[in-house]
C-alpha cells in the first residue's frame, strides 16, 4: 500500500529502514508507557518479516509521522493483555487464518495531532481487513481522559460511562467516531497510568451485521 493523504503526506506499508523512526516515535507518543510496552526497532524489523501487510507508517517527506502495528487473531471472550495478544511485542500470535485484523497501536507524532492522520489509518487498517479477508479489525482504545477525572471516580466507572456514552474521551471517542463499537474494558491491560492501565475492547465489522463472537 502506498497512497497520498491529507494532501500532503504518504501513507505506505512499513520498510525496515523506518523501524528506528517507528520506535523513536512510540516514545514521544507514548510516554507514560512501561519499557516493556514499547516497541523496539528489532521488533518492528520482525514485524514486517511476519506480517507485513499489516505495518504501516506515514510519511511526511523522509519523516515518520505517525504508524500503526496489526496481526491477525480471532475474537476469545475472557481478558487479555497487550502483552499476552502481541506476543510480548513480538507478532508470534499472528495467524493468518483468522477472522479480525487486531490492531496494536496507533501512533501520531504531537505536532501532526488533530489532522485527521489517525482516521486515514484507521481506514487503511479497515482496507488491509478486507483484502486479507477477515471481518474487520478489532483493537483496545486507551482512555487517557481518565487521567483527568481520577480523582472524581475510578476506572471502572469511567469505563462504565464511556460504552454509555455518557462521557466523552479524547482516544476512545475519536475511535467510535471513525466507526469502531465499543465492547467492554479490559482492566490491567497494559501498564499506563494515564489511562488507569485499562483499554477498551472495540470493533469495527466489514458488514454491519456482523457482531464480534466465538464463532468463526
Amino acid at each position: 500500500m502506498k497512497k497520498e493523504i491529507l494532501g500532503k503526506y504518504i501513507l505506505q506499508t512499513a520498510t525496515p529502514e523506518y523501524a528506528k523512526q517507528e520506535a523513536e516515535l512510540q516514545k514521544i507518543v507514548f510516554p507514560t508507557l512501561s519499557e516493556e510496552e514499547l516497541m523496539t526497532e528489532a521488533q518492528y524489523k520482525r514485524h514486517i518479516e511476519i506480517f507485513p501487510e499489516g505495518q504501516m507508517i506515514v510519511l511526511d517527506g523522509d519523516r515518520v509521522i505517525a504508524a500503526t502495528t496489526t496481526l491477525m487473531q480471532n475474537y476469545h471472550k475472557g481478558h487479555h493483555t497487550f502483552l499476552e495478544i502481541s506476543d510480548n511485542l513480538w507478532l508470534g500470535t499472528h495467524d493468518p487464518k483468522a477472522d479480525w485484523l487486531y490492531g496494536l497501536d496507533v501512533s501520531v507524532h504531537p505536532d501532526y495531532q488533530g489532522k485527521g492522520i489517525g482516521r486515514e489509518i484507521y481506514n487503511a487498517r479497515q482496507e488491509v481487513a478486507r483484502a486479507m479477508g477477515t471481518k474487520g479489525q478489532m483493537t483496545a482504545g486507551m482512555p487517557i481522559g481518565f487521567d483527568k477525572v481520577k480523582d472524581q471516580m475510578n476506572i471502572a466507572e469511567y469505563c462504565d460511562k464511556l460504552i454509555k456514552g455518557e462521557i466523552i474521551d479524547p482516544t476512545v471517542t475519536a475511535q467510535t467516531k471513525c466507526g469502531f463499537i465499543l465492547v467492554e474494558p479490559l482492566f490491567d491491560y497494559l501498564d499506563d497510568p494515564r489511562s488507569g492501565n485499562c483499554s477498551v475492547l472495540m470493533y469495527w465489522p466489514l458488514d454491519p451485521n456482523t457482531k464480534l463472537s466465538e464463532n468463526h
